[in-house]
């Protein structure tokens, strides 16, 4: 069953490619390569930095809450895209896109002090390979999951797996003239 409606499918695909993306930032902050994890970013967005610490589990569910709703955001505007678009090289442009979001999220903000910047060397590099991720996996997704109907005609994808083929019924009789 393929997802006909584009909201839907978007949020769908983006939550679900956020979660190895998610997977991979919350790794590499555990090893110590970074100082940053998004839902900590999230959070600071609106909590200040003294209820953050006094208030540890608000703060979790606001930054969990916030991540999510930006994946949603993300996986709509990547289904926007190719529906737009069509769904070759959906995994490019979901790189893409995702690519735009990270320079958005993560340079501007913290350029503009609504995030302090990271202490670490590789955790910008880090963040790219994990928004990269999310971009080509939700594109990825987005292709597959959505209705042929959403996606311009004649447009190439890499499906996940391969189609099969439904075994055709005659559900008439021929007629015999004598």
């Amino acid at each position: 069953m393929k997802i006909r409606d584009r909201v839907v499918l978007g949020i769908t695909a983006g939550v679900l490619a956020g979660i190895p993306a998610r997977l991979v930032n919350n790794t590499v902050y555990k090893i110590g390569l970074t100082d940053r994890k998004y839902g900590q970013m999230a959070a600071s967005l609106f909590l200040p930095t003294k209820k953050q610490r006094t208030h540890r589990m608000k703060t979790r569910l606001v930054g969990s809450l916030t991540d999510r709703i930006n994946c949603s955001m993300m996986g709509i505007a990547i289904t926007y895209l190719l529906s737009a678009t069509g769904r070759d090289n959906a995994v490019l442009k979901g790189v893409t896109t995702s690519s735009v979001a990270w320079m958005t999220l993560y340079g501007i903000t913290s350029k503009l002090g609504l995030v302090p910047p990271s202490r670490k060397p590789w955790s910008s590099v880090f963040s790219f390979a994990d928004h990269a991720i999310f971009g080509g996996l939700c594109a990825l997704l987005v292709a597959n999951l959505g209705h042929p109907s959403l996606f311009p005609d004649g447009r190439r994808y890499v499906p996940l797996a391969q189609p099969t083929t439904a075994p055709v019924y005659h559900t008439s009789t021929p007629e015999f003239t004598p």
